[in-house]
């Protein structure tokens, strides 16, 4: 596991900082760990698209902060893989949506079995008093998490 920070920050900013630094780490690891066979992006997609459940490709882009034609491209590879399917909206079809498919659904969980697998163990080296203090880590993370 890398080590802590050498210095404990001094002010927020520096505070800020390194939470971002240890956070993307963190966050690299468990990309690495996850995924598989589908690129960080399709799992990203993939991930929103379920939260969403119905989508259309414009909503979906802008969800995930990427151009409309590069999210086309993105749900054709999901698509021909089995993990998406587009279905017409009911009330204008026109418009595109999607849909994730049993085999996406299937394909989240394993990506999320992965990765609580992989901090179960990370977990399971630290002692109870790291434990402790990561439990109340966890509480803190998800106030900074919350929307206002």
């Amino acid at each position: 596991m890398a080590d802590a920070p050498s210095q404990p920050a001094t002010n927020d900013v520096e505070l800020a900082e390194q939470l971002r630094g240890a956070v993307n780490r963190l966050n690299r690891l468990l990309r690495q760990e996850s995924l598989g066979g589908i690129s960080p992006a399709q799992a990203s997609m993939l991930g929103m698209a379920d939260r969403l459940e119905t989508p259309t490709l414009g909503e979906l882009a802008k969800a995930e902060q990427i151009q409309p034609p590069t999210m086309t491209r993105l749900v054709a590879q999901m698509e021909s893989a089995g993990l998406i399917e587009r279905i017409a909206d009911p009330s204008d079809r026109r418009i595109c949506r999607v849909k994730v498919t049993a085999k996406g659904r299937r394909e989240l969980q394993r990506i999320r079995t992965r990765k609580t697998a992989f901090l179960v163990e990370r977990i399971a080296s630290l002692d109870e008093a790291d434990q402790a203090s990561l439990g109340r880590l966890v509480e803190l993370l998800e106030i900074l998490g919350q929307t206002t």
